[in-house]
């Protein structure tokens, strides 16, 4: 199949959008004495009213005098649809920000570079988390296709005043949450939001890996279907078909919705990520609980991890230039900056990590832990379709009953076969 048909589905599930100017097709290569090399590197913002990513790429052009970047800026929703197409067509940046599972549409068809021979010889790659050097990585393949920088890990928010009332213990098995979403429902009050809405993949698949379900062997192949993982959906879908322990709405819910019923006490307990702890530790103060996603058996397990990482375009002729913008970002101080911003997750390195700052707080430090053993979605060219298409309403089917978590699963797998 050729490179523009693999590419086709995503662009018609993200809708089609206009390129943006000043790409790297048509700019000059890296040549010695002509002044800095200028890059182009394409973003999205998590919040548009901060200035850290301004301020850094000042900072960076301020202090090398061999390369200059510049920053284009694109709308998450439109983000990832003009990458691709900018790939089809060959005029994209030379180094952009992405997401971990966007590399198998990319990495697969020659789109972005190796960067393993820049890596092996970059000095701060011993200070980078050794487990998150697979988020930049295709399944089966040990080449590096993303540099590292910002993480974040999804955790159970829970109240622990509604747990006191009950007399119950925070939960460590998922059969221990099913019990106390089923104990928690009554009288107006519901266990747990289900998410089956916008992003609700996430939460579904933090459930599934820390029930000890995978999405691919470690050879690549696809057995989101298989055994295991069909008895783990099915108890994340009890907590609708047989236990009720979701508020009405769950089935279709995002996220501002689970949060809304989270914060008014609709629900008992959340799963999110660090990036929601300081406001609810702000509403709840001692009554909020966090602690990792209940495994299968009680015992320390995976949660999802999400990784925004950053690739250079294998069309640029001006690589060199763009590892030293990008390798600059993750390093030390970058980093410290860029994670204590409002666009910041959890840092990438170990020196960072293990600073006061990720460690006094011990909520924060349930989702610093988890990332050395967090798994993240594959980077299979079919989760794009999945994540964007597919997911919400086989898993709604499955909320209903009309369809089985074998089913459901298997639809899914195909998805990404």
């Amino acid at each position: 199949m050729s490179f523009t048909k693999r590419f086709l589905p995503a662009v018609a599930i993200l809708g089609v959008a206009a390129l943006t100017a000043g790409c790297a097709g048509g700019a000059p290569s890296e040549s010695p004495g002509s002044g800095p090399v200028e890059i182009t590197y394409w973003l999205w913002q998590d919040d548009a009213t901060d200035a850290t990513w301004t301020e850094l790429a000042e900072e960076f052009n301020s202090s090398h005098d061999d390369v200059e970047v510049v920053l284009e800026t694109i709308p998450l929703d439109q983000y990832q649809n003009q990458l691709v197409s900018s790939a089809m067509n060959g005029t994209g940046p030379d180094a952009a920000r992405s997401k971990d599972w966007w590399l198998g549409q990319f990495a697969p068809e020659g789109a972005i570079a190796d960067l393993t021979p820049y890596i092996d010889g970059w000095d701060a790659s011993d200070d980078v988390v050794d487990s998150l050097w697979a988020t930049g990585e295709l399944p089966g393949d040990d080449a590096v296709y993303m540099l590292p920088h910002q993480y974040t890990t999804l955790y159970l928010y829970y109240r622990v005043d509604y747990f006191a009332e009950l007399g119950l213990e925070p939960p460590k098995s998922q059969q221990d949450l099913l019990d106390a979403a089923a104990a928690l429902t009554g009288d107006g009050r519901y266990g747990i939001d289900v998410r089956g809405g916008a992003g609700g993949q996430d939460q579904w698949l933090a459930w599934m890996y820390a029930g000890g379900a995978s999405v691919v062997d470690d050879k690549g192949e696809v057995v989101l279907d298989d055994a295991d993982a069909v008895t783990v959906n099915e108890d994340y879908l009890s907590l609708v078909t047989d236990l009720q322990a979701a508020p009405p709405g769950s089935i279709t819910a995002a996220f501002a919705d689970v949060k809304t019923n989270f914060v008014e006490g609709l629900t008992g307990m959340m799963i999110h990520h660090p990036g929601s702890l300081k406001e609810l530790q702000g509403v709840f103060g001692d009554n909020l609980g966090v602690i990792p996603i209940p495994t299968g058996d009680g015992k320390p397990g995976a949660t999802l991890g999400s990784m925004s990482g950053n690739v250079i375009l294998e069309g640029s002729d001006k690589k060199d230039a763009a590892w030293e913008w990008i390798s600059w970002l993750s390093e030390e101080p970058q980093i410290e900056k860029m994670s204590a911003s409002p666009q910041g997750q959890l840092p990438v390195l170990e020196s960072v990590i293990s600073s006061d700052a990720y460690t006094s707080d011990p909520q924060l430090a349930v989702a610093v832990d988890a990332i050395r053993t967090a798994k993240t979605w594959p980077a299979l060219a079919g989760v794009a379709e999945l994540a964007a298409k597919e997911w919400n309403p086989l898993i709604q089917q499955a909320f209903q009953g009309e369809i089985s978590s074998q089913d459901v699963l298997t639809k899914m797998a195909d998805v990404l076969r």
